[in-house]
């Protein structure tokens, strides 16, 4: 079944349990359909919508505006993401990012595991074990301690937290329960048609890809550990790749959720621009000075030129810092919001351009993790932990991994790659540079970058917003609890404040 005709079958309301993660970004609020049983076949896919959701709604947006991908400076009434891009995330704005984690997402992948259990399905089970896998990754990076060995169960109402560093070591055990599942011999039902990911004509070409998957999704979790536990970080990484383990090995295998432009079945980042958040979603000045420094090729994928007729093109970020609301800026391209159609563009004398200009139509894929981020993780292992490989061949491997899936041209790439592509200086000096590609290659990719920063410091152009505009006088490290949650569960103990660190976190 071709992918288009799959989304169109699901209409990205799968089960009605494609809630949306703010009803505010949206205009349609309500579930089709409420069903007391569904079967596996329908399952899955309603799973892989909201995990493709994921990246790029909430959780997105938080990380993303913390570490200076993004801004919400805003000529907007609305004034919520200059609040997140201040630090300002309370209790109360990540309810809904929570509730489609807990009583959507892992409620549904708990449901699909026991059916496909029961039903000699093992592997189904197998896809979401490795689903799940990744959603608690991204869940414990996200808020440290979170409900796991009693979370999604029905029967038990007040789940209790379990220790972030405990359930990261369960989600490896995980991933291999999955591997395992997916290699059993039969299976009653396969996993590969009725999915929105890895969506193939045959099972054995599907599991490849979630083989390769889970594999890079290991060495990802394993590297969270770098400051935290070098030593057992570069061991595991190490066995890893020596036991022949398969991992990503082109932008084909990217982990991610494909959207149409289909109204309904788009891109969630291209929706923002395109209702009651208009005009309060731009490149941060931080990446597009960044970029600029070295005339990256990627910028015309990524952004819009600013101002729009400018020869050659130049590229403007915005700011929370900036003294005057604005919309004078660059704004995100065709990179996270899909095809560009350009109409009769208006210039307003302060370089920016009219609504109306440009549409896009939000059949970007929502990149939750690349091959080129694979590539600047074996880059960084090689580089600080010893891991097999060299550190060299990767990093230039990620960034031309990441240029082409910008759609850059050889020879600019080529280019970019003669001025940019040698890793040199002290360790700490090859470590910054590795991690500043990843994070431009990592533009859009859900909550890695802030994780990145976390772990490391890099890139060092991300520092803090002044107390002065923000509410910490340094960047976040975890989210607060959900009043929701805190309100209703006895077991949940909201933190100090979003300086609280997640376990690997240790970095001074």
């Amino acid at each position: 079944m071709k992918i288009n005709k799959l989304l169109t079958c699901i209409g990205f309301i799968a089960l009605g349990t494609f809630v949306q993660s703010c009803n505010k970004f949206v205009d349609v609020n309500t579930n089709p359909s409420t069903l007391t049983d569904v079967s596996i076949p329908q399952l899955l896919p309603s799973i892989t919508v909201n995990v493709g959701y994921m990246g790029g709604s909430d959780l997105f947006r938080y990380g993303g505006l913390m570490v200076q991908q993004f801004s919400g400076q805003t000529t907007n009434a609305s004034t919520t993401f200059r609040e997140y891009e201040r630090y300002n995330i309370n209790n109360s704005d990540v309810n809904n990012a929570w509730s489609n984690i807990y009583s959507t997402t892992l409620a549904d992948i708990t449901q699909l595991i026991t059916k496909a259990d029961a039903g000699g399905s093992p592997h189904y089970s197998g896809v979401a074990k490795l689903l799940k896998a990744y959603v608690y990754q991204l869940t414990v990076d996200a808020w440290g301690d979170v409900p796991y060995t009693e979370a999604a169960q029905f029967s038990i109402l007040y789940p209790h937290y379990d220790d972030d560093a405990v359930i990261y070591t369960n989600l490896i055990k995980l991933i291999d329960e999955g591997l395992g599942n997916i290699n059993a011999a039969t299976s009653t039902l396969e996993p590969n048609a009725n999915t929105t990911i890895f969506a193939t004509s045959s099972w054995a070409t599907s599991k490849v890809l979630w083989t390769k998957f889970a594999n890079t999704l290991k060495l990802r979790i394993f590297l969270h550990y770098s400051q935290k536990d070098a030593a057992f970080a570069g061991a595991q990484i190490t066995a890893l790749i020596n036991s022949g383990a398969q991992f990503m090995t082109s932008n084909a295998d990217d982990f991610q959720m494909p959207y149409t432009s289909t109204s309904g079945n788009q891109n969630p980042i291209s929706t923002i621009e395109g209702g009651q958040f208009k005009n309060s979603f731009f490149p941060n000045r931080t990446i597009v000075n960044m970029m600029n420094a070295t005339a990256d090729p990627r910028r015309p994928s990524y952004f819009v030129p600013f101002p729009y007729n400018s020869n050659p093109a130049t590229y403007k970020g915005a700011s929370v810092l900036d003294p005057n609301s604005s919309v004078a800026y660059s704004r995100l391209n065709t990179y996270l919001k899909g095809t560009a159609t350009v109409g009769s563009v208006v210039q307003n004398t302060d370089g920016s351009i009219t609504d109306a200009s440009i549409t896009w139509a939000g059949n970007a894929p929502a990149r939750l993790m690349t091959y080129a981020e694979y590539n600047f993780i074996r880059a960084e292992a090689a580089l600080t932990m010893g891991a097999p490989g060299d550190a060299q061949t990767f990093y230039q491997a990620g960034i031309t991994a990441s240029m082409n899936e910008a759609g850059v041209s050889t020879a600019n790439a080529n280019t970019y790659l003669a001025a940019n592509g040698t890793l040199t200086g002290t360790t700490a000096q090859k470590l910054e540079k590795i991690i500043t590609e990843k994070f431009v290659a990592n533009f859009g990719t859900v909550m890695e970058p802030w994780t990145d920063w976390r772990r490391t410091g890099y890139p060092s152009a991300v520092v803090p917003l002044p107390i002065s505009v923000a509410v910490y006088d340094q960047i976040p490290r975890s989210l607060f609890y959900p009043l929701s949650e805190t309100s209703n569960n006895p077991n949940a103990k909201q933190k100090a404040s979003m300086l609280d660190r997640v376990f690997w976190d240790v970095r001074p």
